[in-house]
């Protein structure tokens, strides 16, 4: 096996076929996915292509400042596996991906599946301090937003698919008004942002229910970190997940499973959801147990996946892989709590978030149908309690 390093200073072209040049050099350079967003290389580590002899499967690895997480997320034929696209952050584990179709590098960007074929590749990007780039995917029909606000009030806003009520502040949010539902909407008293008419989907922090709160405990209040717990040996957290296929329908928490989840059914529309999640794994170990749950528990501890409100259990080697899959012909939208249990395998310093749970819709929804057109509320970040990004607040949950 060959390895190929191209730190930021002696950038390289690279296709498919993997073909190397070294007629292009920069001192700092971004990298774009599917055409999304462009997110910065780390100028110390660059990326690194492992090619090996005879055509046999590949590694891109590509270290960023920010966070991308990806999936392949498809409906019909398996992706193909001959490269594997590796996303890198310092201290984290971010999930691997493959089906990559092409590979190029030119004016300082390098792509990944700029075009060509349709890929089941799909990731979703955060900056370095959480910051969302857009809160609108670019293959719906909302064009643009721009504001002088405080950069707080943008942020909070760019992670909530709402219109705020008269009166509130995003500077002093009260998240106890804040719908918790992303997907599905009390029309009579809330509004969103963008309808999402055809697939909606929501990775959101949650926590019980403040003193005051109007919330049922089932489904607490909105947050804009998850609810997190550390215990002796354990680093526990929590996320909202919501998605939807097609117009709206029922009231908010209407979606969350029964008490036996139903069997699917084959159906001719549908749409796949993946859920993925990243940690810091200088400090979480690989290994853990994922649950999911049909309501709030009262108590977030490292016996949450034994909860009376669990109705399935999984096992953890490396990160999350959840598949959420709607249909006309089965369920049209779905709402679940997941809890993630890991083991601390070091001291943690605080001060940075320490894991981040990811919802990615099928890319050929997305790009031709305008499916999951808010992507501001696809990412929620988890800290040690108490800690939160430096732009968010005093007192941020």
């Amino acid at each position: 096996m060959s390895v190929l390093k191209f730190p930021n200073s002696v950038f390289a072209a690279v296709v498919l076929a993997a073909s190397i040049s070294s007629n292009a050099s920069a001192t700092s350079a971004t990298l774009v996915v599917s055409n999304g967003p462009p997110v910065s290389i780390v100028s110390s580590s660059g990326f690194s292509y492992s090619a090996i002899p005879g055509g046999g499967a590949s590694t891109l690895n590509v270290n960023t400042q920010g966070f991308l997480f990806c999936a392949n997320v498809y409906s019909d034929a398996p992706p193909v596996a001959t490269i594997t696209f590796a996303p890198g952050h310092t201290r984290w584990t971010l999930p691997s991906v493959v089906d990559v179709r092409n590979v190029g590098y030119s004016g300082g960007v390098l792509n990944v599946n700029q075009s060509g074929p349709e890929s089941s590749l799909a990731c979703q990007v955060r900056g370095p301090d959480g910051k969302v780039n857009s809160a609108f995917s670019g293959y719906g029909n909302f064009m643009f937003r721009d504001s002088f606000e405080p950069d707080a009030a943008v942020q909070f806003e760019n992670q909530v698919n709402w219109v705020p009520v008269v009166g509130f502040n995003w500077l002093a949010p009260d998240w106890t008004v804040v719908p918790n539902d992303a997907c599905t909407w009390d029309m009579n008293t809330n509004f969103p942002q963008v309808t999402e008419d055809t697939v909606c989907a929501a990775s959101a922090g949650v926590r019980p229910p403040a003193v005051g709160s109007q919330n049922d405990a089932r489904y607490g209040d909105r947050s804009p970190t998850m609810w997190t717990k550390t215990t002796v040996s354990k680093f526990v957290y929590l996320a909202r997940i919501d998605a939807r296929f097609g117009p709206m329908q029922g009231a908010p928490n209407s979606s969350f499973s029964p008490l036996t989840p139903p069997q699917q059914a084959t159906s001719a529309s549908s749409v796949d959801i993946a859920v993925r999640d990243g940690f810091d794994s200088d400090y979480l170990s690989a290994t853990g147990t994922y649950c999911l749950l049909r309501a709030l528990p009262a108590v977030l501890d490292e016996n949450v996946c034994s909860d009376s409100a669990v109705y399935s259990s999984h096992p953890l080697s490396g990160n999350l892989l959840e598949r959420v899959t709607l249909s006309d012909g089965w369920e049209k939208s779905k709402s679940m709590f997941i809890a993630v249990v890991r083991s601390r395998v070091s001291i943690f310093n605080g001060g940075a978030p320490i894991a981040a749970m990811a919802t990615i819709t099928d890319p050929g929804v997305s790009r031709h149908e305008a499916g999951d057109e808010f992507i501001g509320d696809n990412v929620v970040f988890g800290f040690v309690e108490g800690e939160h990004f430096p732009w968010m607040p005093a007192g941020t949950p």
